[in-house]
C-alpha cells in the first residue's frame, strides 16, 4: 500500500475512523483493522496525531481529488472496514455513499 503518499494516507485512516466511529459502537475487529492499514501505510504517531486536527468536509474533498486507481484502492479498504465487523451498519454506508459520488 506504498502507492499512496502520506497526505493520502491520512486522508484514508480519517475516513476509516469515521467508519468504524459512524454506527457508535467499535468492534475489536475494526480496531485490529485499522492498526493492520496503518501499520501497512506505516504511519508513525505524529502523522496520526496530525489526523485530529482535520475538517472532515477537507478530508472528503481530497479524497475525491485521488486518481481513479488510488480512489478505487481506497474504497476497497473502505468496503473492508464497513464489512469486517460481519455488518454494514447503514451509517457506515452513508459515509461510504458520501464519498462515492
Amino acid at each position: 500500500m506504498s502507492q499512496f503518499n502520506i497526505d493520502e494516507k491520512k486522508v484514508i485512516v480519517t475516513i476509516l475512523m469515521a467508519i468504524m466511529e459512524a454506527d457508535g459502537m467499535i468492534h475489536p475487529h475494526e480496531v485490529t483493522y485499522l492498526d493492520n492499514i496503518i501499520s501497512s501505510f506505516e504511519m508513525n504517531q505524529a502523522d496520526l496525531d496530525s489526523i485530529d486536527e482535520v475538517d472532515f468536509r477537507d478530508v472528503v474533498s481530497n479524497f475525491k481529488r485521488f486518481d481513479s486507481i488510488k480512489k478505487e484502492q481506497a474504497k476497497t479498504i473502505f468496503l473492508e472496514m464497513i464489512r469486517c465487523d460481519g455488518y454494514e451498519d447503514p451509517r457506515e454506508l452513508d459515509i461510504y455513499n458520501l464519498i462515492s459520488i
